[in-house]
């Protein structure tokens, strides 16, 4: 349990009534990538993404997450899993939103194939790969990320895995929370076509246990 400002903030199963929280939360994560993805409409983003995150299914779903709460109330989560679980969950992503999406923004989505797996290259048998990693700016520096990094660092050694990887814009602050907790860049990614819609060099970073 942490202790922030007299109040205390526990870790605990992720929320699925969070689920404005949790989009917005998500959208931090990488707002060049899924503000490309939802047309940079907040509004499309909160709609879509809240539904994923309350699915039970999908790479996005709550059952996925640990979140940090006050109060009852979600201020972070770290949203993860193993590749079996990344390829099991891909589909019911999809097929949820082409319900949730209009045609026009799926096929956004659907572009984003064509070119997004540069940027977020294949995850490995042996890693757990942290997704998602976020909290809510009223108590960012105050070490609850540093322990929803630490609690997934702990989950994946626990499962028997050998590694931690992630993927990140190369000018996200986290950088330096990454790099604190022993991470270290091994891919730089910079893809062309994307470019001009804003997406600039990532970062794959690992952590060897």
């Amino acid at each position: 349990m942490q202790v922030i400002n007299g109040q205390t903030v526990s870790l605990g199963p992720a929320p699925a009534a969070d689920a404005r929280v949790a989009a917005e939360l998500i959208h931090a994560t990488d707002p060049h990538v899924f503000g490309y993805l939802h047309a940079h409409d907040m509004d499309r983003l909160r709609d879509h993404l809240g539904r994923q995150w309350q699915a039970e299914g999908g790479i996005f779903s709550h059952r996925l997450a640990v979140a940090a709460l006050h109060e009852g109330r979600m201020v972070g989560l770290a949203l993860g899993f193993d590749r079996a679980r990344q390829q099991a969950e891909l589909l019911p992503f999809l097929t949820q939103a082409q319900q949730w999406l209009d045609d026009a923004a799926f096929r956004d989505l659907a572009r984003w194939f064509e070119y997004g797996g540069f940027v977020l290259p294949p995850v490995p048998e042996d890693a757990f790969y942290l997704q998602n990693l976020a909290t809510v700016e009223a108590v960012r520096g105050r070490g609850v990320g540093q322990r929803l990094l630490a609690d997934v660092i702990e989950r994946a050694q626990g499962a028997g895995l050998t590694r931690l990887q992630l993927d990140l814009y190369a000018e996200n602050p986290a950088r330096a929370l990454y790099e604190r907790a022993g991470l270290r860049t091994i891919v730089e990614t910079r893809v062309r076509p994307l470019e001009a819609a804003g997406i600039g060099p990532h970062l794959r970073m690992e952590l060897k246990f």
